[in-house]
This record gives C-alpha cells, structure tokens and sequence, in this order.
C-alpha cells in the first residue's frame, strides 16, 4: 500500500504593503465588472415550463438536487433536480456554507449543460450572478459562460469547479469527486469480497472501520490544514489512503502476500521508532499551534495511537483471510509502510524547520 505523502504547506510568505495594496485594488476591480455585466441578465423570465408545478412541490419536498443531478451510486435525473433546485431557489438554499451544488448553483449548470432542460447560456449567466462566489470565481464564471454563448458551445460538462479559485469552493469540489470515488471503493470492495465467506466478510468490515478511522486520523493531524484549501487537502488525503487500502487488498487476493519472519518485525519495529523519535524532535517554530491547524508532535501522538490499532487489524483479518501469513509478517508489512509514511513526513517538517530558522 502507498499511503498518500501528507501535504504540507510551507506557510513563510513575505508580501509587501505595496503588493498587498495593489492586490486589494485588483479585487475591487474585479467585484466592479461582474456586477455591471450582471445587471444586463436580470430582467430575463424563467421559463414557466421549467418551473415546479403543485404536484412537483409535493413530490419534492425532501429532495437533494445534488444527487438527483450527479446520481452517484443510482442514475442522474436531471429534469427532477431541476426542479427540485428551484426549490431550492425559492427556499434561499443557496448559502454556500451549505450547498454549493443545489438552487442557483446548480441551475447554472443545468442551463449550461442542457441537462434537465434545454440549453440557455443567458440564463446560466442569470443564474451565476446569483451564486455569492469568492471575486475571483465570479468573474472567472461570468467570462468562462459568455465565452461558451459566443462558441456557440454544445458541450455538457461545464462545472463551477472550472472557475474555483477559493479553497472553500476546492472544497466542495474534492468532496464531489469523492461521491463518486467512494461509489467506485464501495464496488471494488463488494468485487473483492464476493467469494469470501460470512466470517471472511465480518473480518474484512472490521479490518475496514479501524482502517478508515487510521485514515481520517492521518488526514486530520498529519496534513497541513492551515490554508483556505484544507478541506480539499483532507478529503484528497483520505481518499488517496482508502483506495491505496483497497489496492493492497487486490494484491494479496493475486497472491502477493507479505512474507516476513519475526527477525524481520523485530528490525522494521526498530526502524519506525527511530524515525519516530525523529518526527517528534524536529523543532518548529513556536507559532505553530494545534489550533492553528498545523502539524503537531501531539497531533502525530493520536495517528500513531490509532495507526497501533490498524496493525493489529491487519493480524485479524489476515488469520481469517490468509491464515498462511503469519501474524508478524503482517506486523512486519504495516509496519514499514507506516515507517515510510513517517519518514516522508519527517522530510516536509525538516524543510518547514530550516526554512524557519
């Protein structure tokens, strides 16, 4: 298994007033043009046919029109999640804390697309003007969807994560691509246990609920969650480490098992320990706090407590799984990986450290 390398940003950045200044003055310039240009679009009606009807309202009552549009694990129904982001719409839904991909958000894509509707870039634009968007996204939006109305564009795979430029809406995006990522481990894993039997299956569950508590743990307290991008960095982390599971599990089902002797666990224990004790003595600078989001020699302490578990999983499942393997040539196995993980860890803190001094 390749764990994903954690993601740590090195947060020295020395801006000028006068930089600083004449960022601030593009910013305005920028929140200037989409309102002016935004204008032009809201008197356009909205297509009476398009709109809920009584029973419709009724029908969709509960409805999420994100997954009514992406389908995830089931079949899109765009014409439904049409209507159910008018909904949406009429609610006020469209607080992005909330909901990204529903109500005005959503219906910029629909009308983009043709998906669930037929095509009209003016009204996506209407739409998009709706969508209160860090000032970078919404002048990249409005620019993007006038540019496909001059093509003349018949392409169904526009997206608001072609204009992200926040690490709030990176975000929302890497949680999309998630949805869909967890569909395909969920298939994966139901293919590789489909000849195991009850006891097989029971093992393998467990072995998966302390494995994506390990993962969470590292993503959390081994990744650098200071920026605005935070959220895509953990959910891209997780993801990275839950199919990197599944890949191993597809290996050992080939028949490339780990084979390992006690001498060896004995060796790969005595490596990780050192890199260990190396991690938790590097030395970083003093504004670096828990709260703040950065890695911590605490928060290093809570993935290893939770890492010990996993490896112990791993000694389960593998006696009911593969009961040739001994028990230390599993430990033997994790180990290691979780020493590489460690020392790739050790590398980013290094260079945070002399890059502080």
């Amino acid at each position: 298994m390749v764990l994903m390398r954690p993601h740590i940003t090195v947060l020295v950045v020395l801006l000028s007033s006068s930089v600083v200044a004449q960022q601030a003055s593009q910013r305005t310039h920028d929140n200037d043009y989409p309102e002016q240009e935004c204008r032009k679009y809201e008197q356009i009606r909205l297509p009476a046919q398009d709109l809920p009807t009584a029973a419709d309202r009724v029908g969709l009552a509960k409805c999420d029109s994100e997954h009514l549009y992406f389908g995830f694990d089931r079949k899109p129904d765009p014409v439904r999640a049409r209507k159910c982001a008018y909904l949406d719409r009429e609610k006020g839904s469209d607080d992005r804390r909330d909901c990204v991909f529903c109500g005005s958000g959503l219906l910029t894509m629909i009308y983009a697309n043709g998906k669930g509707a037929a095509r009209n870039l003016n009204l996506a634009v209407k739409f998009s003007c709706e969508i209160d968007g860090a000032p970078a996204e919404n002048y990249g939006r409005l620019d993007h969807l006038k540019r496909l109305e001059q093509e003349k564009w018949s392409g169904d795979n526009f997206s608001l994560c072609d204009d992200a430029t926040s690490g709030f809406m990176q975000g929302w995006c890497a949680n999309l691509d998630d949805e869909f990522d967890k569909v395909r481990r969920r298939r994966d894993a139901s293919n590789l246990e489909s000849k195991w039997t009850p006891a097989q299956k029971k093992a393998f569950a467990d072995l998966q609920r302390v494995a994506y508590d390990f993962f969470n743990a590292t993503s959390r307290w081994e990744e650098d969650t200071t920026g605005t991008g935070r959220a895509a960095f953990e959910i891209e982390s997780e993801s990275e480490q839950q199919h990197a599971f599944l890949q191993s599990i597809a290996s050992f089902e080939k028949g490339k098992l780990p084979r390992f002797s006690s001498a060896d666990f004995k060796l790969a224990d005595g490596e990780l320990n050192s890199v260990y004790q190396q991690v938790q003595n590097v030395r970083l600078p003093s504004f670096m706090s828990t709260d703040q989001g950065f890695v911590t020699p605490e928060g290093i302490k809570k993935v290893e407590r939770k890492w010990l578990l996993y490896r112990e999983a791993w000694v389960t499942f593998g006696a009911a799984k593969y009961p040739a393997v001994s028990s230390d040539a599993w430990r033997t196995w994790a180990t290691q990986q979780r020493t590489k993980q460690l020392r790739d860890l050790l590398s980013d803190l290094k260079d945070v450290e002399l890059k502080s001094k």
